[in-house]
């Protein structure tokens, strides 16, 4: 029987670690940034494109490197990667994109390519890592396409860029709306986390009893 542990995929980064609403390593973008579809699709994109293609090019960066310059590494191959992301984005949605490029460039040196790549990523198998990392980025645009879709129909009374009513909330636009929006969904993200676990705990109780 061989003794090689069969790969599971983590769910972590979707919800119980989602990197904006449990452990807020990248919020910036989304707060001030994601107030309509649009814009969240742009940051999603973005976020695929420089920080996971980052970390899969990282990854082969020899870890005799010492620390520090491996982290300066990092932070150079994603400032690399910016470069064709911004060029395909303003291609894409030419206008939109020139209004959050400020929010893109803050991605360069985001913590998921700074922090994970070294405490998690990077400890495991190139083919598991690179299944966990996009599991991250699918809940940063989880996150995201909340928050944004949300803000759109309130601020702007609109559903992926159509009109379906008069703006309900005008205010849902400003960044200390999207603070307060992201603090509601990040309770509602760690209710359904702390529901689960004691679902799972009581499981296992009851089978050891």
């Amino acid at each position: 029987m061989s003794d090689k542990k069969k790969f599971r995929l983590s769910p972590d980064g979707l919800f119980r670690q989602n990197i904006v609403l449990m452990s807020g390593l990248v919020t910036a973008p989304v707060i001030v940034a994601a107030t309509t579809f649009e814009r969240a699709l742009i940051l999603t994109l973005s976020f695929l494109m420089i920080s996971y293609t980052s970390i899969l090019i990282c990854r082969f960066i020899p870890r005799k490197i010492a620390y520090t310059v491996r982290i300066l590494a990092y932070v150079g191959v994603a400032a690399v990667m910016y470069i064709p992301t911004m060029l395909l984005l303003n291609a894409w949605f030419p206008e939109t994109a020139s209004q959050v490029s400020i929010y893109i460039e803050i991605l360069v040196v985001n913590s998921l390519l700074l922090a994970k790549t070294e405490s998690r990523f990077y400890l495991c198998p190139f083919s598991e890592m690179a299944a966990d990392a996009l599991v991250y980025v699918a809940g940063y645009a989880l996150a995201a396409f909340a928050v944004g879709i949300i803000r759109e129909f309130l601020a702007y009374g609109q559903l992926f860029g159509m009109r379906v009513c008069d703006a309900p909330v005008p205010a849902a636009k400003t960044t200390f709306f999207g603070f307060f929006l992201v603090g509601i969904l990040a309770a509602v993200c760690r209710a359904i986390t702390n529901h689960r676990r004691r679902a799972r705990t009581d499981v296992i109780r009851k089978g050891a009893e």
